[in-house]
C-alpha cells in the first residue's frame, strides 16, 4: 500500500496519484445512519401496517370471545360444584315426583303418596267442594 521508497524522485506527481490508486484496497464498513423512505417505501410500509392492524383486531375479537367461552365454562363448573356441595350438605334436593292423590273422607284430606316408595308425601285438605256428594 502506499507510494513505494524512492518513487517520489523518478515520478511526478499525477504519477504518484496513479501509484497510490492502484495499491490502495477500497475499504467499506457499514454505519448506523438515517434513511429516509421514498414514496413507493411509506405506500408499502403502510399498506403492511394496515393489514397487521387487521389481524390484531381480528385477534383481539377470537381473545374475547374465547376469554367470554371459558368464563361461561368456569360459572357453568362453578355452579355444579354449589349445586354438589348443597345437596351433599342437605342431604336431599326437591325434585317432582309422581304422586297417587287418594281421597281420605274420614280425616277429609287429599293423601299424595310417592309412586316411587309408597311413602305418604303429603296431606292436603280438602275443599268444600270436594266433600259434596254429586248427583247425576
Amino acid at each position: 500500500m502506499g507510494i513505494r521508497k524512492g518513487a517520489i524522485k523518478t515520478m511526478g506527481i499525477t504519477e504518484i496519484k496513479k501509484e497510490t490508486k492502484m495499491t490502495e484496497e477500497t475499504k467499506f464498513e457499514s454505519q448506523f445512519l438515517k434513511y429516509v423512505f421514498d414514496d413507493d417505501e411509506k405506500k408499502e410500509i403502510a399498506a403492511e401496517m394496515a393489514q397487521n392492524v387487521g389481524e390484531l383486531n381480528q385477534a383481539e375479537d377470537d381473545k374475547k370471545a374465547i376469554m367470554s367461552d371459558l368464563k361461561s365454562k368456569i360459572d357453568g363448573l362453578g355452579a355444579m360444584i354449589n349445586s354438589a356441595a348443597t345437596k351433599l350438605t342437605n342431604g336431599y334436593e326437591m325434585r317432582n315426583i309422581k304422586c297417587k292423590v287418594v281421597p281420605n273422607y274420614t280425616k277429609r284430606v287429599w293423601e299424595y303418596t310417592r309412586a316411587d316408595n309408597g311413602e305418604l308425601a303429603k296431606e292436603k285438605p280438602m275443599a268444600s267442594d270436594d266433600l259434596q256428594m254429586e248427583f247425576d
